[in-house]
């Protein structure tokens, strides 16, 4: 088995079905390997390295386009490698990437830089309003979700009974850090995308407490 990411140019990408249904259209038909394609193909191969490098990431070398999408399957051990490799060149050239495994899509027209991680998952290198709308409502008691965009930049949550979650953002310095109890996963997907987004709306009405260690 492997860990597939399909990558999609975004004009096919609005929304995950419309995307897996394009990336299987693609694969069933005969067309060519679309240039933008190829190049993205050929760029993941050389970051790759040589296919004797154990270390890699790809189970299929090289890695070749197929019509305009281009599908990466990799190794299980190496999925943190992938996606650090992966995702980041889609992006660039202007592919979204499907993950089939979790049937969501990363689209790099809403996207923030940083790192995205759900408990015992690996990384992604992204946050995107698609994980957090999988991830946050997916948690059970202990779970976690951290989203954070630079050095002590957060906003993280953890769910410590059926309807409890303890939600913590830290901007920075120590005495930027905030915490404090919300009862739904739709409360913390809100408090998470709102502060992404630099809209403090979705979670103003809260009651924050700084947090000191």
């Amino acid at each position: 088995m492997s860990y597939d990411q399909w990558l999609i140019p975004v004009r096919f990408a609005d929304d995950p079905e419309t995307a897996s249904r394009h990336a299987v259209e693609q694969d069933e038909s005969d067309a060519p390997a679309a240039p933008e394609a190829a190049a993205l193909a050929d760029a993941i191969t050389r970051a790759h390295g040589p296919i004797e490098d154990a270390s890699g990431f790809l189970s299929v070398f090289p890695l070749e386009a197929t019509g305009d999408c281009v599908f990466v399957p990799s190794r299980f051990p190496a999925v943190e490698l992938a996606r650090a490799t992966v995702i980041p060149l889609a992006f660039g050239a202007g592919f979204a990437v499907y993950d089939p495994q979790h049937g969501v899509l990363l689209d790099p027209r809403d996207a923030v830089a940083g790192t995205f991680v759900y408990s015992s998952d690996d990384p992604f290198p992204t946050i995107t309003p698609s994980l957090i709308d999988l991830c946050v409502p997916a948690m059970r008691v202990e779970d976690f979700v951290i989203a954070e965009t630079g050095e002590n930049v957060y906003i993280q949550t953890k769910r410590v009974a059926d309807d409890e979650y303890l939600l913590e953002y830290r901007d920075g310095s120590p005495d930027r850090h905030f915490g404090t109890t919300v009862s739904t996963a739709e409360q913390v997907a809100a408090a998470v995308r709102g502060w992404l987004t630099g809209d403090d709306s979705s979670y103003r009405g809260h009651h924050w407490e700084r947090i000191e260690f």
